[in-house]
């Protein structure tokens, strides 16, 4: 998608999408991709879609990129309490001093280490 596109909302995106294909149509690829800076291959998207939804402009509202499935993090809980613990003994400790310690508790109390 052209990155230029983001800042308009759904339906005057269709609609500038629907002005890129006829001007691409009319003029050519050339042309198109100087005046708008779109490829053949994502106008052939657009129009793909658009026959598919036999011409609704709807078709051409960019739909969302996020992936279905996404890895959340999971943390031993334990490990949650062991830094928020030295974090309240000594509130100024960086990562580099706090993850030796971390590691050795990992180790006496058979955790996954970080």
């Amino acid at each position: 998608m052209l990155s230029s596109l983001r800042r308009y909302s759904q339906s005057e995106v269709a609609q500038q999408r629907m002005k890129i294909i006829k001007f691409y149509q009319q003029y050519g690829e050339e042309a198109t991709k100087e005046a708008f800076g779109a490829d053949r291959k994502v106008i052939s998207r657009w129009r793909k879609r658009l026959t598919n939804s036999r011409g609704k402009l709807s078709a051409l509202v960019p739909t969302s990129t996020r992936p279905h499935t996404v890895r959340t993090a999971r943390t031993d809980p334990l490990i949650v309490e062991f830094i928020r613990k030295a974090r309240e003994a000594h509130p100024r400790i960086g990562k580099e001093k706090l993850k030796p310690d971390l590691d050795i508790y990992c180790i006496k109390n058979g955790i996954a280490t970080v």
